[in-house]
């Protein structure tokens, strides 16, 4: 009975002392001292025992259980500010605003092909295909700086050689609309069966010409092919400016 009231009395002073160093040191660790020392009261049945659990402080070295529980936590911490670091924040998540989008749409977007001139409806008997061409003929001069009396002459030189057709055979090598020789140094084939580069060449030559301007159809077309029918030019005076009305017409 004696041994029970000692053990109970202990206990008491136990709960007491653990209950202030709660107070002191905090919850957690007041909890691990007051076990430490019931358990060295009820195993040993003296005092002394439990005194020396009661006192000891945090200066001595702690309990391998103290250890693991304090290593346990900093993981949990750890893994905690690990997910936290792993998650988007709010700025990257962000959709992107519509000034970027748009910015990124007008980088991408491909420029719009030139759609070439507008062709007139055929004149005098002229195919689709003929005007088309006429058409590429008369746009070149303008891109270069001529009027239409340029172009008038350039329409009847590529009817005279070829009917305006975009040809790739004629006298020894000649090509092209203004059927043009490789071999005479007017350019390449390649480059002559574009009509309007083969008409940039024809243009170019024409303005070397001192005085064209002055001259008839006949007489500037011939100044630039150096034809062996230096005459036959000019029957297609009028079909080139009935070919010129019809284009500033539709355009």
């Amino acid at each position: 009975m004696q041994i029970r009231e000692f053990i109970e009395g202990a206990t008491g002073s136990l709960r007491n002392a653990a209950s202030k160093l709660r107070a002191k040191w905090g919850e957690h660790r007041g909890r691990r001292l007051a076990v430490i020392g019931l358990a060295a009261v009820i195993f040993t049945g003296t005092g002394a025992t439990a005194a020396w659990a009661i006192t000891t402080t945090d200066d001595e070295p702690r309990q391998p259980t103290e250890a693991a529980a304090e290593a346990t936590e900093k993981s949990e911490e750890q893994a905690v500010e690990d997910v936290a670091a792993e998650e988007p924040s709010e700025e990257t998540s962000e959709e992107p605003t519509e000034e970027a989008t748009t910015e990124e749409a007008e980088e991408t977007e491909e420029p719009e092909e030139d759609p070439g001139p507008v062709v007139p409806d055929p004149v005098d008997g002229l195919s689709s295909e003929q005007m088309e061409t006429a058409a590429i003929v008369i746009e070149t001069g303008k891109e270069m700086g001529f009027d239409s009396n340029g172009w008038a002459v350039a329409l009847a030189t590529g009817m005279q050689e070829s009917q305006l057709k975009n040809i790739d055979y004629g006298h020894h090598d000649s090509v092209g609309v203004f059927q043009q020789r490789p071999s005479m140094g007017w350019g390449t084939v390649e480059e002559l069966m574009d009509v309007s580069t083969s008409a940039s060449k024809f243009y170019g030559t024409l303005e070397q010409i001192s005085g064209w301007e002055n001259m008839s159809i006949a007489q500037a077309a011939q100044a630039v092919q150096v034809s062996a029918y230096p005459d036959a030019y000019a029957q297609w005076e009028s079909l080139a400016w009935n070919i010129i009305d019809a284009y500033e017409a539709a355009n």
